[in-house]
């Protein structure tokens, strides 16, 4: 009677030469689905670090209008340009690593080495440094409150 982990891995081992197309394929799916769901992201989460960067400039300027004729508002747009800014940039940092994370599992069951910047990565990167920068010239401004 043979061990079930030395049964299991001959088995494994010869799945692993001989892969079906099929799995190939989907494999291929797959990966091209990721990186949809990746540029998707990129774009929503760009669109969220401008408007972010649009709120604090944008309603900056209309509360120094309103300053000048006599009619002002409390100033809360540079925070909540800060904050909108600021959390499009961090979740555009994790879900960069969400999506590199699985994009190396599937390149391991394709066994192939997975390159360390494809499109996706090196757009989502230029987005943080987007962000980033953004931020610092928010911090520029003024004070936060």
């Amino acid at each position: 009677m043979t061990d079930y982990k030395t049964s299991s891995t001959s088995i494994r081992k010869d799945s692993e030469e001989e892969m079906d197309p099929r799995t190939d394929l989907a494999v291929e799916r797959t990966e091209l689905a990721l990186e949809r769901t990746q540029l998707a992201w990129i774009r929503t989460l760009l669109s969220m670090i401008g408007g972010g960067f649009v709120v604090d400039k944008g309603l900056a300027a209309l509360h120094k209008a309103r300053v000048e004729s006599g009619q002002a508002w409390v100033n809360h747009a540079h925070l909540a340009g800060l904050v909108i800014t600021g959390s499009g940039t961090c979740l555009m940092i994790v879900v960069t690593i969400l999506y590199y994370r699985k994009a190396v599992k599937l390149a391991r069951l394709k066994h192939h080495q997975k390159f360390l910047i494809d499109p996706a990565v090196a757009l989502s990167l230029l987005t943080i440094v987007l962000g980033l920068i953004l931020l610092y010239f928010i911090f520029l401004s003024k004070e936060i409150l």
